[in-house]
C-alpha cells in the first residue's frame, strides 16, 4: 500500500482497459496471456472443434476464423508485441489449424494456410 495525498492506494501488477493488460514496468509491456486463454476457452466453449466429426474442413474453419480468431486479434492493435509474443499468439492459431486437419504437432502447417489463401498470425497482425 502506498499513500498518495494523505489517501493509501492499492498497488498491482497489471491492470486490465478494454482488453489490454499492461504489465506494471518501467517501460509499457503487454500482457498477451489472457487473450491466449480467451481464445483457447473460446475454441472449446463453443465446441466448434468438440462437435464437428465429419462435417466439411473449410466450413468449420470459417466458423472458427470469425469465432476464435475474432478473440485472439481483438485487442492486437493497441498492443506492441515482441517476436516472441507473435509466435506464442501463432502457435495459438495453428494449434487450432492441426486439429482441424488432423496434422501432428510437429508438422508446419503454412502449407494449408498458404494452399487456402488464408494468413497467418504475424501476417494478419502486420494488415
Amino acid at each position: 500500500m502506498q499513500l498518495i495525498g494523505g489517501n493509501s492506494i492499492l498497488l498491482c501488477s497489471t491492470v486490465r482497459y478494454l482488453g489490454v493488460h499492461l504489465v506494471s514496468s518501467r517501460d509499457v509491456k503487454f500482457d498477451p496471456m489472457p487473450v491466449k486463454h480467451a481464445f483457447y476457452s473460446s475454441c472449446t466453449r463453443n465446441s466448434i472443434l468438440m462437435h464437428t466429426v465429419n462435417l466439411n474442413e473449410i466450413a468449420v474453419l470459417s466458423l472458427q476464423e470469425s469465432y476464435s480468431l475474432s478473440v485472439l486479434m481483438y485487442s492486437i492493435p493497441a498492443m506492441s508485441l515482441s517476436a516472441k509474443q507473435i509466435r506464442e499468439l501463432g502457435i495459438c492459431w495453428n494449434s487450432v489449424i492441426r486439429k482441424l486437419f488432423n496434422y501432428n504437432k510437429w508438422k508446419s502447417v503454412k502449407g494449408v494456410l498458404h494452399g487456402l489463401g488464408r494468413l497467418n498470425i504475424s501476417h494478419l497482425i502486420m494488415l
